[in-house]
């Protein structure tokens, strides 16, 4: 089973976009899907309750306040799927047989810590992932091509034995925005676990300010958000930067 995880707040046309296409594109798995309301107020509980009561394989978590990303990691807490996928409620287009094609890539790569989906690209987004000269191409037995390199949580999947290996997703009371991604993909490494995108295998990920007029005001929430403890943000990848190299050399983490 594949467990499917969309955490959303007030972005009801987005959501209703994403949720329309993951039912689209994954008719034929065996799947629970986890919609998370972050005290939305613009109707989507309501969309959210509907939905559940049409398919009984969504589960709706209608949480009172808005704890922003930490939902990701008590989404994963409930869910009870072999892979976990989640998913960005701008990920408003997914290809077919996408979490298949995912699941196989787990299934043929046991070292495989972290894996996201390829994106659309355009004048108006780069989908958020980087230009294609920042990867390196891995082909896999089964004739998936994964791209080793920065990545993203805009989709997303990591299999059960990678979650009990790696552990939970990091969570911090009282944030919205920590960052917690680019976390699981350090320690997936400290674990000797590589990350990757799905080549070709592309999602269209709505994102930048000519999709979503509030673009500008979330990032720089989410700056303010990531560098409002004890450590900015610029020092933080650094630091990251350093265990990942040390790894690398020794093998060890200290």
């Amino acid at each position: 089973m594949v467990s499917i995880l969309i955490i959303t707040h007030n972005r009801l046309d987005y959501f209703r976009k994403c949720l329309e296409s993951v039912l689209k594109t994954t008719e034929k798995i065996d799947k629970e899907i986890i919609l998370w309301d972050n005290a939305s107020d613009d109707g989507t509980k309501d969309y959210i309750l509907k939905m559940s009561e049409d398919y009984d394989f969504i589960k709706p978590v209608l949480n009172e306040t808005n704890i922003g990303v930490n939902a990701k990691g008590k989404t994963f807490e409930i869910s009870k799927g072999e892979f976990i996928a989640c998913l960005d409620d701008d990920v408003i287009e997914l290809p077919d047989e996408w979490a298949e094609k995912m699941a196989e890539a787990f299934k043929s790569e046991l070292e495989l810590g972290y894996l996201a989906l390829d994106v659309i690209q355009n004048e108006h987004t780069t989908g958020a992932k980087l230009s294609e000269e920042n990867y390196k191409e891995k082909i896999l037995d089964n004739g998936l091509i994964l791209q080793t390199g920065p990545v993203g949580g805009w989709c997303f999947m990591v299999s059960r034995r990678v979650y009990n290996i790696v552990g939970k997703f990091r969570q911090a009371k009282g944030r919205i925005f920590i960052g917690e991604d680019g976390d699981y993909v350090i320690r997936c490494r400290l674990k000797g676990l590589y990350s990757a995108i799905l080549k070709d295998v592309k999602c269209f990920h709505a994102t930048g300010p000519y999709y979503n007029k509030n673009y500008e005001k979330i990032f720089e929430s989410k700056m303010k958000d990531f560098n409002s403890g004890n450590i900015d943000a610029h020092t933080v990848k650094v630091k990251a930067r350093q265990i990942i190299n040390k790894v690398i050399k020794t093998g060890k983490r200290k």
